[in-house]
């Protein structure tokens, strides 16, 4: 196991799972200066790091985050420059988040608001327990979604129910998230963070190349043409068909071995 020392999270890695955890309980795990540092750093870090096979976020406290930290803006005059410097530090890291060439999965326990509901939805798959709440909650403070929701929801939800979660503020549930799409599952809050591990184990026996150049290709799948899309299909596969993951597969199969990647076969061994 590796981990790195932060003042507003938790990093480690295990078995070719790096696990963040934001960890400013006292806070609800807002996205403070400490907290977006922290978090930068951390994404960097691991952009290029060929030994991952998967990405865990999750908070501490029965909280995943609670957003924007409001005692931080509200400290007297706005600086515009200042502002404008601070949103692009945001999506610095969030950028490098969702683009990330391993899976992502947000465990999101109790409330994801504002920028925490922005952050869950850069994962590539958001296990929630049954006490998370997820709100678009801008609305309430005059402000617009942040941190990338205008990508994303629309993408996940559709234009429409978009439209309605973001102009009205209120929180989504664990059931109606799940029934959006938005969560891939629901967990009891003791189990929550056993599935996301369970999720990440099987995510990490399939070729880490291959699933992170599909994660490339489909993130880019809903604004560019389908002839777009062959040029990257046929570039990123003439690449695979070469690879030692896809020989072994191929080698295992013509000798009537199990493949290591078989989401069926894990399935039952889960029981």
């Amino acid at each position: 196991m590796t981990e790195r020392n932060h003042t507003a999270l938790t990093f480690e890695v295990a078995d070719r799972v790096a696990t963040i955890t934001l960890n400013q309980p006292e806070r609800r795990n807002a996205l403070s200066p400490e907290m977006r540092d922290d978090l930068l750093d951390v994404v960097r870090s691991i952009q290029f790091d060929s030994g991952l096979g998967a990405v865990i976020l999750t908070g501490t406290g029965g909280v995943f985050c609670a957003g924007g930290d409001l005692k931080a803006l509200s400290g007297g005059a706005r600086v515009t420059e200042e502002d404008r410097q601070r949103f692009y530090k945001h999506h610095d890291w969030f950028q490098v988040l969702a683009n990330l060439e391993v899976p992502v999965i947000a465990a999101v326990d109790g409330p994801a608001y504002g920028a925490g509901f922005s952050l869950a939805l850069a994962a590539d798959f958001i296990l929630v327990s049954e006490r998370a709440r997820l709100c678009c909650v801008f609305p309430r403070i005059g402000l617009v979604p942040d941190i990338g929701a205008f990508f994303t929801l629309p993408r996940m939800v559709g234009l429409q129910r978009a439209k309605e979660i973001m102009f009205t503020g209120r929180p989504l549930d664990a059931a109606e998230a799940k029934d959006l799409g938005i969560a891939m599952a629901v967990h009891p809050a003791e189990e929550l963070a056993d599935a996301a591990n369970e999720l990440a184990g099987r995510l990490c026996k399939g070729s880490t190349a291959a699933i992170g150049a599909t994660k490339r290709i489909l993130n880019q799948s809903l604004h560019l043409d389908a002839q777009a899309l062959i040029e990257m299909e046929a570039a990123a596969q003439t690449v695979f068909l070469s690879s030692a993951y896809h020989q072994d597969a191929i080698a295992r199969f013509l000798d009537k071995k199990p493949l290591e990647y078989d989401w069926e076969r894990m399935d039952r061994d889960a029981g």
